[in-house]
């Protein structure tokens, strides 16, 4: 037993020179912290704009086209809205013209005569056959007939569905009571004009942009993150952009990280009621949720020397050294403990107090 006490006493010392330096009282009265300057400042509990900052891109809703797109080639004839008007759910936007949709619009016609004539001759062959005057080979012509003719009223139909056209235009448009080779681009959702990106009588081809069109769905925005925050962050949490009252919700984490600069991407909404001042295409800053809970270190605070980070605490006497675990966040330094809210810590003339602390200089 007694051969052990030299081995718990070698094993003692070490933690007790480290408890010694952690934790150094360093004598000061007043009137030496007047006459080196030294200022202190409490530190206060973690919040949540204390995170990491990184730029981001205001986006519109990721589930809405923020443009609308010419459905076939012509000329746009003219707008209906100007730039920042704020549009309802299939309000008119603007009228083009095209020699596409006039052929678009005959084949259709021609469809629908073609199904109704096959209709009517699947009918009178049908009871023909079932009063026995006409034989089963010629039902079944007729019944492909049919269904043929059918097919291609339906692919003519979901064209020009695709460009907008409504049943009842489509019916109109049987009867002869519209106007062929026109089309109106109207709006899919409510929101606002943000742009007119074609003139009035422009050409335009299929699939060109005309317009773009904000929601009134909240704005969200979208940013890349470094790699090493991605565990903190999860869906659901709360994000702030600097200088603006703004709170985001954290909804998609990418699962994936860029190779070539170790990111992830993120994207957050905008929370109902935050200001709306923020346009599609703007460069905000995203302020992230903290990686730890603690007190908030202020960078100017802390003394690096190697691996090891100093803070200087106000004592009654004057300062005690503290070496301290930290967390780099934003700007400043997160003290999970060690550290508790309302402690004044030395915010200017903390490298004197090193010096003093490594027999550098002193009070007189």
């Amino acid at each position: 037993m007694n051969a052990l006490k030299p081995l718990v006493f070698a094993l003692l010392i070490p933690a007790l020179v480290t408890a010694a330096h952690a934790q150094e009282a360093i004598p000061l009265a007043a009137d030496d912290l007047q006459r080196m300057a030294i200022v202190f400042a409490p530190v206060q509990a973690v919040a949540g704009t204390d995170g990491d900052r990184v730029p981001a891109t205001v986006i519109s809703p990721p589930d809405v086209s923020g443009t609308l797109n010419a459905l076939f080639e012509g000329q746009l004839q003219s707008w209906h809205v100007e730039t920042g008007a704020e549009v309802s759910v299939g309000q008119l936007l603007a009228t083009l013209r095209s020699e596409d949709l006039l052929l678009a619009q005959q084949m259709f016609m021609d469809a629908a005569i073609a199904l109704s004539h096959a209709d009517a001759a699947l009918t009178r062959d049908q009871r023909l056959f079932d009063e026995g005057i006409i034989a089963e080979q010629r039902l079944q012509a007729s019944k492909r007939d049919q269904q043929l003719a059918a097919v291609a009223e339906s692919s003519a139909r979901r064209r020009l569905s695709s460009a907008g056209f409504s049943n009842n235009e489509l019916s109109q448009l049987q009867r002869g009571n519209s106007t062929l080779g026109q089309y109106q681009l109207k709006a899919p959702v409510a929101g606002i004009v943000s742009q007119r990106l074609v003139q009035a009588g422009a050409q335009v081809s299929d699939g060109d942009a005309l317009l773009g069109l904000r929601s009134s769905d909240p704005l969200w925005v979208s940013a890349r993150v470094p790699a090493r925050l991605a565990g903190s962050l999860q869906a659901g949490s709360t994000l702030t952009l600097a200088n603006s009252s703004a709170t985001l919700t954290l909804r998609q984490i990418d699962k994936q990280i860029d190779s070539v600069n170790q990111t992830i991407g993120i994207q957050a909404e905008l929370d109902a009621g935050s200001p709306m001042a923020l346009m599609p295409g703007q460069i905000v800053t995203l302020i992230l949720p903290p990686a730890e809970r603690g007190v908030r270190v202020p960078a100017e605070a802390v003394v690096h020397a190697g691996e090891e980070t100093t803070v200087y605490v106000r004592t009654s006497s004057g300062a005690e050294a503290r070496v301290l675990q930290l967390t780099p966040s934003g700007r400043h330094y997160i003290a999970a403990d060690g550290l508790r809210a309302g402690e004044e810590v030395v915010v200017q003339g903390a490298a004197v107090l090193k010096g003093i602390q490594l027999g550098l200089g002193g009070t007189e």
